[in-house]
């Protein structure tokens, strides 16, 4: 039976609410007894947050490490501010070791954003990707004009992000066509959504498909990972950069998905 989308939401208590669009802001809570924490946070995540809900004017108590809402409803209308709250202008610098292939085998998780500089709708993603350790600089949701798209840290992660959405996300019912664009010379890689041209962005459904794919990273983040660590070695150096540097990205995709598939 075709369960209702406005009983479902009026079941959910102030707190879950709160949670639910906390999280599709970009930080990664959970609700635990009424209480709502930011598992896995450092120090500047919980200040980030802090002053978020300050922002916001959200009535919290906190408890040490974790919060509780100050009233038993919460309504929609603030669920919209938080997830809609626009983002900073912030600059994105590329360092010599991004492109490397040591740094790409050796790191594990990806890195610290903060979550009040990036872009609405696609920020949950941004946060994801670094959980399942792609290491990703920034996103934008392109504001309506542009595509939307995620900046990440060197081509051989690019790669990675393909190999890892041919196999966990060819299932999703995803709104538009996301897919790994290479610089010339394939020395950077970008995540770009898709869509025909005569169709114009619509940022609910940017929201919803990032939420779809941030889902499917975050569950098997520790499992992709461990994959990773298991298909790539240092040793693999230059096999990797001198497929790179060809200048000819298919080959550097074959390769990898070769030794990817080997442990998959």
């Amino acid at each position: 039976m075709k369960k209702s989308v406005y009983v479902s939401m009026e079941m959910q208590t102030g707190t879950e609410k709160l949670a639910e669009a906390i999280v599709l802001r970009g930080f990664p809570v959970k609700v635990e007894n009424d209480f709502i924490t930011l598992p896995n946070g450092s120090p500047q995540d919980y200040h980030q947050l802090k002053i978020f809900l300050e922002k916001m004017q959200v009535p919290v108590f906190w408890n040490g490490d974790r919060f509780q809402l100050l009233t038993n409803r919460f309504p929609l209308q603030k669920m919209r501010e938080i997830i809609h709250f626009h983002g900073r202008e912030h600059s994105v610098h590329m360092e010599g070791y991004h492109f490397k292939w040591r740094s790409f085998v050796t790191r594990r998780y990806g890195i610290r954003t903060n979550t009040i500089n990036l872009c609405p709708f696609t920020t949950i993603m941004v946060k994801a990707l670094n959980e399942a350790g792609i290491v990703t600089l920034t996103g934008c949701n392109g504001h309506g004009n542009h595509k939307p798209n995620f900046q990440l840290s060197g081509v051989y992660y690019g790669v990675w992000f393909s190999i890892i959405q041919e196999k966990y996300m060819k299932n999703l019912s995803l709104h538009y066509n996301w897919k790994v664009n290479y610089s010339p010379g394939g020395c950077n890689a970008v995540i770009m959504a898709n869509k025909s041209s005569e169709k114009n962005w619509d940022m609910k459904k940017v929201l919803a498909d990032c939420y779809q794919m941030a889902v499917v990273l975050t569950d098997h983040a520790a499992e992709l990972r461990e994959w990773k660590k298991r298909s790539f070695k240092r040793s693999m150096k230059q096999n990797a950069e001198t497929l790179k540097q060809s200048g000819d990205i298919q080959p550097l995709i074959h390769w990898m998905k070769n030794m990817a598939g080997k442990l998959s």
